[in-house]
Order: structure tokens, then C-alpha cells, then sequence
């Protein structure tokens, strides 16, 4: 279920730190946002201990004892919004985030507190909504990239096995790979291999491995003027024939056909596993960029 919740903010800011500053104890009383946007710090929440590189999003909560202790060899500058649940959540809340270059959770909260401090009563319910909608991705995980980002398929050989991937495919064609090889590559056996994909997507890593380069074909197919001959070279497929045959099975179209099906208006059809184009794309944004 994806939680959007209702909020208030209480103050917001940005700070700069010389290096070796510190910030603590302390204890909330309302929940606070803070990104960091240069520089690094150690957070210490209660008893737990947290590295804090650029680009980590942290939520503190009411009621913890905190302390930060901010990079002893460079200014930090972070950023920080206090805020109000006005509705009680029922789902936990995770204590950071780690956002990538290109997220969209920074600059979300930065645009929230630049609305917020404008004070007046159109530009804090604006700042309300920007905050609410950080707050969704952040508590749901959606944060473009991240080592705590919840997804349907995350799984730590799943990661193994795509960050193997991506390095066999940083550079076209999609060829793929040996079963036997990308398992022993990803750290694992072939079958303990194939137990995950079977549990996490229910499929095999041969159909993993097809299906990615079926959704990559069927990209180019219906964002491109290329032929379907070189679309199928593109996507590691040994002849058009191939191709077309495979894309049938999956979208019930010929690849000439659903182009022109897509030309003429008609919505692209769904892939055959939840969540296969968002492995695709992260997958191909660190290799075909």
C-alpha cells in the first residue's frame, strides 16, 4: 500500500557546518527531515551508528537521542524540515535513505522548504504538498536509486546478479550470457540461481535474461524509426526470425504489427513479469547512456 500521508511543518532551513563541528545530544520532540548535500557526517540515533555521505536522506523521530558529528575535513551543508504527522501511520518508517545523483527527493525538499519559509498561507499549503509527496517516496522506498529502496524484486542475490549483468551488457548488443557463467560471476550456484528468480519474480534466469531483451526490443520498437532488423542485432537475438518469434509469444503481436498498433494511438501492452521495466531501466541507465 502505497502511504502518502498528511502533514504539518514546523520550520525548516539550510545549514553549513565547518569541518569537526558537532550537533548533541539531543532529543526530538517533533519528526525532522535531513539531507545531506555536501560534505559528510555520523549519525548516532539511540544505540545505532550511521554513515552519512552526500546524498543520504535521514529521518529523526520524536522522542530519540541523537547526536551528529559533521565531517572533520570539509564544510558540510545540509538541509532540514520539521514536521507533524497530523494522522496516525501504520507502517513503520525507515531511519535514511541513500539517493543517487539524478533523485528527485532532494531537490523535492529543498523546493518544500524554499516554499515554506515564502510564509504565507497559498505557499505553506504548496510546501505541505511537496512534503507529503517526499515523504511518500522516502517511507515507500521510491527514491530513484538507494541501498535501502524497497522494490518488488530487490533481493541481495537479485543485486549480485544485475550488477553482474550490467557489466556484460556495458555495451550493445544485450548478448546473454551463459547461466552457469553469470551465476558463478553473480557468486552463486546455477541453482540457487535459479531458486531465487523462481521465488522472487517466478520465473527462470533463462526467461529473465530473454524478457529484459524483449522489453528493451519492444522500446525500440515503439520509440524509434529503426528496423527490426537491427532491433533484433541490438537486442542480442541470433536472427530477426528469432526475435520476432520470441515478441510474439510475449506480446501477441508481431514487432511490426504493435509498432503500427502503437502508431495509430493504442497503449503498450503489459510485460509479462511485475516490475520488468524498472529492472530494465536501471539496468540500461549505467549501460546505454
Amino acid at each position: 500500500m502505497y502511504v502518502i500521508p498528511e502533514v504539518h511543518i514546523n520550520g525548516c532551513g539550510i545549514a553549513d557546518y565547518p569541518a569537526g563541528a558537532t550537533l548533541g545530544p539531543r532529543t526530538l520532540r517533533d519528526f525532522e527531515l535531513v539531507w545531506i548535500d555536501r560534505g559528510e557526517c555520523l549519525w548516532k540515533p539511540d544505540d545505532e551508528s550511521i554513515s552519512c555521505p552526500p546524498g543520504t536522506v535521514l529521518l529523526c523521530q520524536p522522542g530519540m537521542r541523537d547526536e551528529f558529528t559533521w565531517d572533520p575535513e570539509s564544510t558540510t551543508r545540509h538541509g532540514y524540515l520539521h514536521f507533524r504527522f497530523l494522522t496516525e501511520l501504520e507502517v513503520s518508517l525507515p531511519l535514511w535513505r541513500q539517493c543517487g545523483n539524478d533523485d528527485v527527493l532532494r531537490p523535492l525538499l529543498r523546493h518544500a522548504a524554499w516554499l515554506s519559509g515564502l510564509d504565507s498561507m497559498e505557499t505553506d499549503h504548496l510546501a505541505s504538498m511537496a512534503l507529503r509527496q517526499a515523504l511518500g517516496w522516502f517511507i515507500n522506498g521510491y527514491v530513484a536509486r538507494g541501498g535501502q529502496a524497497s522494490t518488488t524484486w530487490q533481493h541481495p542475490v537479485l543485486e549480485r546478479a544485475f550488477r553482474t549483468l550490467r557489466k556484460y551488457w556495458s555495451e550493445e548488443p544485450l548478448l546473454p550470457p551463459k547461466i552457469s557463467v553469470w551465476a558463478s560471476d553473480s557468486g552463486v550456484s546455477r541453482g540457487h540461481l535459479a531458486r531465487v528468480c523462481k521465488d522472487q519474480l517466478d520465473i527462470t534466469p533463462q526467461e529473465l535474461l530473454r524478457y529484459l531483451r524483449l522489453d528493451h526490443g519492444l522500446t525500440l520498437l515503439t520509440r524509434s524509426n529503426l528496423k527490426v532488423q537491427k532491433i533484433s542485432e541490438l537486442c542480442g537475438f541470433v536472427s530477426p526470425f528469432h526475435f520476432s518469434r520470441c515478441f510474439k509469444q510475449v506480446y501477441g503481436h508481431s514487432p511490426s504489427a504493435l509498432r503500427q498498433q502503437v502508431m495509430n494511438g493504442k497503449c503498450l501492452p503489459p510485460g509479462p513479469v511485475t516490475g520488468l521495466q524498472h529492472i530494465r531501466q536501471q539496468l540500461l541507465a549505467e549501460t546505454l547512456r
